[in-house]
C-alpha cells in the first residue's frame, strides 16, 4: 500500500512554497476607532486572495456575513455544539484511519473498536462539549455513530473488494488560480480522507455529521467538486474515480463522479466566483437562512426582520 507520510511531505512542501502566508487580521482597536469616526470596517481590509469551499458558500449566503468572518475576521459570538460534535466525530475517524493505516505498514493487527472508542474520546475532550448542559446527550449521540462507522469500516476490510487502503487523512491542498497577468488567488482547504481503489485510482471522502442527504447531493456538491479539482490539479493524485458523501450517523454513502470536463470548468468558474467577491461592496442579502444563523446578526440592522 502507498504510504501517506511521503504524500503529506511532498504536498505540504510545495503548497508552503507557492501559498505563502494569510493576511493578518486588521487591528480591533484600530478597527473600532476607524468605524466609530463614520468609516466602514471593510476600508481596511484589503481585496482577499485566499478562499475556500466555506467562503465561497458564505458568501453566496450573504456578502456581509462573508465580510465579516472572512476579511474582518471577527470572533464567532456563539457555540456551536452542533459543530463541535462534527469536529469530535472527524478526529476520531482521522485517528482511527491512520492509526490503522501505520500498524498495517508495521504488520500489526487492526485497531479495535475499543481503539475508536478511544479516539472519540481523545478528540472529544479537545473540544467544549463536555461543559455543555446537554454533554449527555451528545455522548449518547455519539454510541451509535461509532458502531456505524466500525461495521462499515470492518465490512469493508473484510470483503476488499474495491478498496485498497487509505492514502491519508486531512490532506491540505492550495490551488493557485490566475485572475489576469497581475493577480493569482488561491483556494485551499482539508479534504477528510482518500481512499486507495484497486483500480488506482482515489476515492474522495468528506464526513458528514446530522441527517443524511439524498444521493443527488454527491453529485451537486460544490465541496465534492473543489476537492476532486484540488485531488487532480494540486496533490497531483489524478483525477478520483469517485466522490463520496459518508454520512457517519446512519453508516450511510452516496458517492458521484466527476469529469476532467467539469473540473476544468470548475477552474473557470472558481475564478469567475473570485473576482465577483474581490469587487464586491459586501451588501447585507437578509434571509432566514442567512440570518438566523449569523455570529453577526446583532452589528447588521438588516437582520432585525429575521
Amino acid at each position: 500500500m502507498e504510504q501517506i507520510p511521503v504524500v503529506q511531505n511532498v504536498v505540504c512542501g510545495a503548497v508552503e512554497q507557492v501559498g505563502g502566508a494569510r493576511p493578518a487580521a486588521p487591528d480591533p482597536q484600530a478597527m473600532g476607532a476607524h468605524v466609530a469616526a463614520g468609516g466602514s470596517p471593510f476600508d481596511l481590509v484589503q481585496p482577499p486572495a485566499w478562499f475556500s469551499y466555506s467562503s465561497f458558500d458564505t458568501f453566496e449566503r450573504c456578502p456581509r456575513q462573508y465580510a465579516f468572518r472572512c476579511l474582518c475576521r471577527l470572533p464567532a459570538e456563539q457555540a456551536r455544539p452542533a459543530a463541535d460534535f462534527g469536529t469530535a466525530a472527524h478526529g476520531a475517524f482521522e485517528a482511527f484511519t491512520r492509526e490503522r493505516r501505520e500498524r498495517h505498514a508495521r504488520g500489526e493487527p487492526p485497531p479495535s473498536r475499543a481503539d475508536l472508542e478511544l479516539c472519540f474520546e481523545t478528540a472529544w475532550a479537545r473540544t467544549s462539549l463536555a461543559a455543555e448542559a446537554d454533554a449527555e446527550t451528545w455522548r449518547w449521540r455519539a454510541e451509535p455513530m461509532l458502531d456505524h462507522f466500525w461495521a462499515a469500516e470492518s465490512a469493508a476490510s473484510a470483503a476488499s473488494a474495491d478498496r485498497a487502503g487509505t492514502l491519508g487523512e486531512e490532506l491540505r491542498f492550495r490551488l493557485n488560480l490566475p485572475l489576469d497577468p497581475a493577480t493569482m488567488v488561491t483556494v485551499s482547504g482539508f479534504i477528510d480522507r482518500i481512499d486507495r481503489l484497486v483500480s488506482g485510482a482515489a476515492e474522495l471522502i468528506d464526513y458528514k455529521t446530522g441527517h443524511a442527504g439524498p444521493p443527488e447531493e454527491a453529485e451537486s456538491s460544490l465541496q465534492l467538486s473543489i476537492y476532486a479539482l484540488a485531488c487532480r490539479d494540486a496533490l497531483n493524485l489524478g483525477r478520483p474515480e469517485r466522490v463520496t458523501l459518508y454520512f457517519v450517523e446512519q453508516g450511510a454513502r452516496v458517492s458521484a463522479e466527476r469529469t476532467d470536463a467539469a473540473l476544468d470548468g470548475l477552474r473557470t468558474g472558481l475564478a469567475t466566483r473570485a473576482r465577483q467577491i474581490r469587487g464586491s461592496d459586501f451588501a447585507p442579502a437578509p434571509s432566514s437562512r442567512a440570518c438566523g444563523w449569523c455570529d453577526f446578526a446583532a452589528m447588521c440592522p438588516m437582520s432585525a426582520s429575521y
